[in-house]
């Protein structure tokens, strides 16, 4: 494992010498190639051999033929490397024992004197390309690294111009050592004159880092400098703005952060300032703040103006709009850079235009302005022209030149260079106009301030409608209050009623009963003849008929009694274990008795009981009331079906007749109280109802844990039913008001 990262890291260091010799070697002339070195290697040897032999031939007493040989090694390891020169080395060997080494002209031949002078040339020539390539190799590297340091200096120096940001390098003393174009940029240092650049520059720089956010004069231990030679680094949080006036008449606030630059004892020599101009992102969090404030006023306005609503209603007759006017123009003046805001109301149908509030004019300024509008109310006289008309009722924001404006030109003694014109909507109409101007002062209103406009605009219709639920609630509310009073005043008369008219009907019907009595013990009687017994048999008939009448009296008034008591929640309830087919049972029997002449069939269960823990009489008024209806409102040879069964814990009683049946969109609304459904007549008997029954028997049965309802389609019929919980073991006696 550590053999195998061995071998990686040496693979790795071999590559990196090759490839800082590939460099090196792109570096050099061609000329300089290897394979150059070696073809002038054999040459200079071929040279040095025919200067030997020329020496030889000359006899010259100094002549030594290694000399030449040894100089064009020394020029080939100079100039192409160690290759080239021992190739060189190599073919000068042969050319010494060749040549110069006895027995001459046979290679290899020579004896041990041969052998030394051949060693000694190699060894020479060999310590003399080492020694002249390592030499040349320094100094090619040492001209690469110039070349890399030169570049790289190039690069830092491009990198250092081409910053957004401004680099200022300061020595101890406090002085400017070098500067990038942006600092000359951020700094205005190019309006500077030229023939005092150079102070007024080192001023500039010097007072940017005594100064804070608001132009201030900063203590000595905040400045930048002094804690940049303190060994501290202005980063993150720890950066810090500056406010500056630039030569070039400019405001800008510029963020510095920076650090310290050590020597090589590790002593702050120096230290770095970088500048970045936040101007603009300080001008949107300033924007933002102030939105956020506006949006916080407006919420506020908001908010109270339910309040203002009604304290100003108690105290002034005054409309809403112009209740929100005023403090609208008030916020606009303090959001959006301004010296007038005035406020128009727009009547949607003939657009004439009203004052509602206003803020920036003299008292004088006022009343010519309200002058002014009384006697040209129409808007488009005051806006000047139709085509913009037509953009403020798309709800458009216009900018438009002051002196355009008839109601600006008319009150303000002095020229409005412009006028930010925003609609007000309400439910799609245009109910006014926000007008806002910043007097002679030149100003050109930003996409900002016209979305401040619109919001403040946007804001009063939201106000408005607000206004307009709050008026349109309370009256409803007052209406549900009357409504309420008067349901109530009209149960405690019903209550009133129904125990008024109990006494005279009780006695009607007590009165009936007697007279019938006698009526017909005097028919029983044997005192009278034949023809006076016919006589007496339509008196029997009408007093029957009357003491119909009075029962279904009794029955109306009690259920009028009966939606008191429980509109009252008085309705007593006795609950008590009962048999629910005895209920059916007797209910059945008393109108067969009644309706002697109608066919009603009961189907029951084989069982003797069907257990329910209920109140047995109101039971009964149930399944009365579902049989007088389906009696009354089906023909009188049309027989009714009462049904009994149950379904595991649930039992269910239900009517049917073959009356003209019910629409769908009629199944609950016949459940609630005083409701009748149109059109449908009765067939049988008198007396249509009060429409109360259903909705009492519903009552009944819920309070008991059942359930209503209808099964009907129009020509099939009706099918009312109720269901109720079978009773459990254990059920005692229960009294309960509903």
């Amino acid at each position: 494992m550590l053999s195998s990262h061995r071998q990686d890291r040496f693979r790795a260091y071999v590559q990196h010498l090759v490839t800082r010799h590939t460099h090196a070697v792109a570096q050099l002339p061609r000329w300089r190639h290897p394979l150059v070195g070696y073809l002038v290697g054999l040459l200079l040897v071929g040279l040095g051999l025919g200067v030997g032999m020329v020496e030889r031939q000359l006899l010259l007493p100094f002549s030594f033929p290694g000399v030449p040989l040894l100089f064009a090694i020394v020029l080939v390891a100079l100039l192409w490397g160690v290759g080239p020169a021992f190739f060189a080395m190599l073919l000068s060997l042969l050319v010494l024992d060749y040549w110069y080494v006895p027995p001459f002209g046979t290679l290899g031949a020579y004896g041990l004197s041969g052998l030394l002078q051949l060693l000694t040339f190699a060894g020479a020539g060999i310590i003399i390309a080492l020694l002249t390539h390592q030499r040349e190799v320094a100094r090619v590297r040492a001209r690469v690294a110039e070349r890399e340091a030169m570049l790289r200096a190039n690069q830092l120096e491009a990198t250092f111009e081409a910053m957004n940001d401004g680099v200022v390098i300061y020595n101890r003393q406090e002085q400017v050592l070098h500067t990038n174009a942006a600092t000359r940029r951020l700094f205005g240092l190019g309006a500077l004159p030229s023939k005092d650049d150079a102070d007024a520059r080192h001023e500039l720089l010097l007072q940017a880092v005594q100064l804070d956010e608001l132009g201030q004069l900063l203590p000595e231990k905040r400045r930048p400098l002094t804690r940049l030679f303190a060994g501290e680094v202005l980063t993150g949080m720890q950066t810090s703005d500056v406010l500056m006036s630039t030569p070039d008449e400019r405001q800008v606030v510029l963020n510095m952060s920076g650090a310290s630059i050590r020597g090589e004892t590790g002593t702050i020599e120096r230290a770095v300032l970088i500048f970045r101009d936040v101007t603009e992102r300080r001008r949107l969090e300033q924007r933002t703040s102030e939105a956020l404030r506006a949006l916080l006023a407006m919420a506020e306005v908001l908010v109270q103006f339910p309040e203002r609503l009604r304290r100003d209603e108690e105290t002034t007759p005054l409309s809403d709009a112009a209740r929100v006017g005023q403090p609208l123009v008030e916020l606009t003046l303090r959001l959006v850079e301004s010296v007038h805001v005035v406020m128009l109301s727009v009547e949607p149908e003939e657009e004439n235009v009203r004052p509602i509030a206003s803020t920036g004019f003299t008292p004088q300024e006022e009343q010519q302005w309200n002058e002014r509008l009384r006697a040209v109310p129409f808007l488009s006289d005051q806006i000047g022209s139709h085509t913009l008309l037509s953009h403020l009722e798309n709800d458009e924001v216009l900018i438009l030149e002051g002196m355009t404006l008839p109601f600006y030109t008319s009150v303000l003694p002095y020229y409005v260079r412009t006028v930010l014109v925003a609609p007000t909507f309400v439910e799609k109409r245009m109910v006014g106009v926000l007008c806002v101007d910043d007097g002679s002062r030149v100003h050109t209103y930003t996409a900002h301030d016209m979305t401040l406009t619109r919001t403040i605009t946007g804001l009063a219709a939201l106000i408005l409608a607000r206004a307009q639920l709050l008026r349109e609630h309370a009256e409803a509310r007052a209406n549900e209050l009357a409504l309420r009073e008067a349901y109530l005043r009209m149960e405690a008369f019903l209550s009133i009623i129904c125990h008024e008219l109990k006494t005279p009907l009780t006695i009607m019907r007590g009165s009936l009963q007697l007279a019938e009595r006698k009526v017909k013990r005097l028919v029983s009687s044997e005192a009278l003849f034949p023809d006076e017994m016919r006589r007496f048999a339509p008196i029997l008939a009408l007093l029957e008929r009357a003491r119909n009448q009075v029962s279904i009296q009794d029955r109306l008034v009690n259920d009028l009694l009966d939606a008191s008591r429980i509109q009252a929640q008085t309705l007593h309830l006795l609950k008590t274990p009962c048999n629910l087919m005895s209920i059916v049972q007797e209910a059945v029997e008393d109108q067969r008795q009644i309706k002697p002449a109608r066919t009603i069939h009961l189907e029951m269960l084989a069982r003797k009981e069907v257990a329910v823990y209920a109140d047995a009489d109101r039971l009964v008024q149930v399944v009365t009331n579902y049989l007088t209806n389906a009696l009354k409102y089906s023909s009188a040879d049309r027989p009714v079906e009462v049904r009994l069964h149950v379904e595991g814990q649930i039992a269910q009683v239900s009517v049917r007749d073959e009356g003209p049946g019910l629409p769908v969109t009629e199944h609950e609304r016949i459940w609630e109280c005083f409701y009748r459904v149109p059109g449908i007549e009765v067939q049988s008997g008198s007396g249509g109802g009060l429409g109360v029954g259903l909705s009492v028997c519903r009552t009944i049965i819920e309070r008991h844990g059942g359930q209503v309802g209808v099964d009907s389609r129009p020509g099939e019929g009706s099918t009312f039913w109720f269901r109720l919980p079978l009773a459990t073991h254990g059920s005692i006696d229960e009294e309960v008001v509903v």
